[in-house]
């Protein structure tokens, strides 16, 4: 095993003790699990929503069109 020096803030430092608190482990295991979560979940670029995503007003006129379209043409009708 490698030893490191880690430097915090005092408001980090006693966050994470609280939540090492909370999960029943040292701050130690605390880092060692998110690491490992972090790992295991990495992100992929998604190449559509990535190419809106400078445009948040696009996305909300969007959104509203497909909206006013689902009530006024419901996709599903009763009485079929």
């Amino acid at each position: 095993m490698e030893r490191i020096e880690l430097e915090l803030d005092e408001q980090t430092l006693e966050r994470a003790r609280r939540l090492a608190e909370a999960r029943r482990c040292t701050v130690e295991q605390l880092l060692k699990d998110m690491i490992e979560h972090l790992g295991v979940a990495t992100p992929t670029d998604d190449v559509f929503l990535g190419m809106l995503a400078q445009e948040p007003e696009l996305i909300e006129q969007v959104v509203e069109s497909a909206m006013q379209a689902r009530e006024e043409h419901p996709l599903r009708q009763s009485g079929g």
